[in-house]
This record gives C-alpha cells, structure tokens and sequence, in this order.
C-alpha cells in the first residue's frame, strides 16, 4: 500500500482521470487538501443513505456498489471513484454502499474543498468537472442501454403471456 506523504498523493491522482489534465501547479495544490486512507478488505466506506460529503478515488485495491437489498452494482478498482453526486448535490445521500473488496486506498476529497480548489482554480475546476461529467454520461449511456435490455426481455415475457393465454382461450371455446 502507498503512504500518505504529499509525493505519494499527487501521484495517485496524476494516475486518474479526473485529475491527469491537471498541471503540476494544479495538482499540487489539490494534493496538498487531499488524504489517503488505507481501508482493510471488507471494510464499509460509505452506507447507502447516509449523508455524502466526499468524494474518494480508488488508488491500489478495489471497492465493491451495493445497493442495501445486496444488489452488486459495479466493482471500481483503481482509477475507479464514487461520491461524485456529492459535490453537485448539497445534503445529498449516499445511492449505494461501498465496500472494499480487499486491503484498499482511497484518496479523499471532501465536497468544501474541491468546490474551494474550483473556485481558486477555474481552469483547473474545469477540467476536474469535464472529467466529471464524462464519467457521468458513460454511466448514465451504460445503465439506459442495461434498462433497454431489462424493458425488452420484460415486453417478450409479456408477450409469450398474452400468447398462452390467448392460446387457452381457444382451448376453452373448443
């Protein structure tokens, strides 16, 4: 596992998406905010509905989404992040629960302090956000296409429903 020193920070984020844009300066200043967390395997790091404040980056291991019926919603190894939704929703709660699924780090952001760096830093607020967003959209394109899928299979089932029932009742006028 890495070690929080600034060095190792700042290199955690060079190696995600949504901070590799950033310029040394930048990265720099966010690192200098930011903090690991070495989380043991099977350890909650966040409970579905409880108050989302951070943002956390998956640097080494790997988290499994859950929803609280024990829904398994995605496994974000690292690169991977979750509690985005935090930062553009004030008292917004926790959609799912997040779960190492072995020895993790995780860096942390928490909400007031990227919405500061944002604010000091447009353009590197900007880039931040994009990065956002386009993971948003991809997630967003990925779970209508999983629901186009879900809603087909649900119209042939009803379909091969009306077919047997309609098949009965010719039985029955016989």
């Amino acid at each position: 596992m890495v070690g929080p020193s600034p060095a190792n920070i700042k290199s955690a984020l060079r190696n995600n998406p949504l901070f590799t844009d950033l310029t040394d300066i930048q990265l720099a200043a966010l690192a200098d905010e930011v903090w690991l967390e070495q989380i043991p395997a099977g350890s909650i790091i966040v409970r579905e509905d409880e108050e989302a404040d951070a943002l956390y980056v998956v640097v080494e291991g790997g988290v499994n989404v859950t929803k609280a019926n024990g829904q398994f919603l995605a496994f974000l190894g690292p690169g991977g992040f979750f509690g985005e939704m935090a930062l553009f929703l004030e008292g917004s709660k926790r959609s799912a629960t997040c779960s190492s699924s072995q020895d993790t780090t995780c860096a942390i952001i928490r909400q007031p302090i990227l919405h500061k760096f944002c604010n000091d830093l447009p353009e590197a607020g900007l880039i931040i956000y994009r990065a956002i967003i386009k993971t948003l959209a991809e997630r967003l394109q990925a779970t209508s296409a999983d629901l186009a899928t879900l809603m087909g299979a649900q119209v042939r089932q009803q379909s091969t429903v009306d077919q047997l029932v309609a098949a009965a009742k010719k039985r029955r006028k016989k």
